[in-house]
């Protein structure tokens, strides 16, 4: 099982941040998920919130050079209300750690076009749908694989056997965020999930 820092490791650090990301490196994460958004038409920047208009923030080259060789990066596509705003941003980031030859690296999402325009640009680079909801989990699976997606990130609260049967039923890799009680972390490990997001990471055991 993965251990993978939530924005880092927000437990202890402020999300998003180079010493959220240090930390969850020194807690012996196999990867960190961060958030993107695109603004303009080719900066990729990180935050969780819709950036604020001229704030200085970290971009998303930024956070692969510090990971590179040391971690795994989650690289989850942010939008709002705009399914054409949010196919750019999969097609541009994708291209971009396409470009930058990084092999530890994939893109998740809540938004399917964002997925669907990753794929047109760098078919290559791993995928994987998130979700907060309890769709069938035929019906997901199916339209994951049309997708050619990597992997399911669903909350924790809709994590069933069924699930991750079917998920790895069909070669999906199922990462659960975000994870934060022992108990809980420990009920997850015993379905079989492959990977766990958590604000604490050093509770995940790694396998």
């Amino acid at each position: 099982m993965r251990r993978i820092g939530h924005r880092g490791a927000m437990g202890h650090a402020p999300e998003n941040t180079i010493e959220s990301f240090e930390k969850a490196i020194a807690l012996g994460c196999d990867e960190i998920e961060t958030d993107v958004w695109l603004a303009g038409d080719t900066a990729l920047v990180i935050s969780h919130d819709p950036p604020p208009s001229g704030a200085t923030l970290l971009s998303l080259d930024e956070v692969l050079d510090l990971c590179r060789g040391r971690v795994g990066v989650n690289v989850e596509l942010k939008c709002e209300h705009d399914e054409t705003r949010a196919r750019r941003t999969g097609a541009v980031a994708a291209a971009r750690i396409a470009a930058r030859g990084e092999t530890d690296v994939y893109v998740s999402s809540f938004w399917w076009s964002a997925l669907a325009g990753a794929r047109e640009a760098a078919p290559g680079i791993r995928r994987a749908f998130a979700f907060n909801d309890s769709p069938d989990p035929h019906a997901l699976v199916t339209s994951a694989r049309a997708l050619g997606l990597w992997a399911l990130h669903p909350n924790r609260a809709y994590v069933t056997p069924e699930l991750v049967a079917a998920a790895h039923g069909a070669s999906l890799k199922v990462n659960v965020w975000t994870v934060n009680e022992p108990a809980e972390i420990a009920a997850f490990a015993a379905l079989g999930v492959d990977g766990i997001m958590s604000n604490w990471p050093e509770r995940v055991p790694k396998s």
